[in-house]
């Protein structure tokens, strides 16, 4: 379990942030009038904060990104984030730099544009200006092509049924939902409902407790839009939330020896946690 006690603040700046719909990140820095400073964005090392290493890199994913702070307003310096400029999928870190470098902490976070957003055709990039458990300033970026985004999510009490959308690809002949069992070679699927971009399934939880839950599991959902396909990891993206683990909690139900009980991982996507009944039904 989580704790929520947080550490004392870094030393360093504090920056303002404005996100707009399509990417791009406005900062507005207080405490960085030097001259020559730069806003740096630093890739983190990636393991999600629920250990299961989602945010991984390639020799090609740049781990810096460095932008200007120009005068703005009454003197205060302001960095641009522009949606064309190319942010791999993770969590970055955010830094005054050139000369010296401090932590950035988070100020006033303006995010209401990302609320209920729409992307345009082809892949899907999002970013979540987000304050750190140790009070500092971090950029969440997730970059999926095609990605299917989890909608109306319902906890029945031997089922979840989950309706969305799917961007940069349509539902063909023979599309299915498959459950995974994280570790292991299990997996479930199910018949999908929909058409171009929406989709809809119900899974229930009896096959995948066919096996005794003696410890807890985690079930991850992907949607396979058509027969043979390449299975797309199915999640929530496209909103103002940047870690969904206590935002979206759903009640769970159990029989026979076991409590399921849907929600996301720490990289927000979809899964359906499995535990024994005796287990204390915590949060993911």
């Amino acid at each position: 379990m989580r704790s929520n006690r947080r550490r004392a603040s870094p030393a360093g700046c504090t920056a303002d942030c404005i996100a707009d719909s399509a990417g791009g990140i406005t900062f507005d820095v207080t405490g960085a009038a030097r001259p020559g400073a730069v806003l740096v964005l630093r890739r983190r090392d990636g393991r999600d904060a629920t250990g299961t290493g989602t945010d991984t890199a390639t020799p090609a994913d740049a781990a810096e990104v460095r932008l200007p702070l120009t005068g703005a307003g009454k003197s205060r310096p302001r960095a641009v984030l522009p949606s064309t400029v190319e942010l791999a999928e993770g969590h970055w870190d955010v830094f005054t730099g050139a000369p010296g470098e401090q932590p950035v902490r988070p100020g006033v976070r303006d995010v209401r544009a990302l609320v209920d957003r729409v992307p345009g055709a082809g892949g899907v990039a999002a970013r979540i200006p987000y304050p750190t458990a140790d009070g500092r300033l971090a950029v969440r970026s997730w970059v999926r092509a095609p990605h299917a985004e989890a909608g109306t999510v319902r906890s029945e009490p031997d089922a979840t049924t989950v309706e969305g959308m799917l961007y940069g690809a349509e539902l063909g002949e023979g599309a299915e939902a498959e459950a995974r069992l994280r570790g292991t070679g299990r997996s479930h699927r199910v018949a999908v409902t929909g058409r171009g971009g929406s989709f809809a399934f119900t899974l229930p939880y009896g096959p995948l407790a066919a096996r005794p839950v003696v410890e807890r599991q985690w079930w991850d959902l992907w949607l396979v839009p058509a027969r043979n396909a390449t299975g797309i990891r199915i999640s929530r993206i496209l909103d103002d939330i940047w870690d969904k683990r206590t935002a979206c909690v759903y009640p769970g139900h159990g029989s026979d020896g076991w409590l399921a009980a849907p929600g996301y991982t720490g990289d927000n996507d979809f899964c359906v946690r499995l535990d024994p009944a005796s287990m204390s039904a915590a949060t993911p």
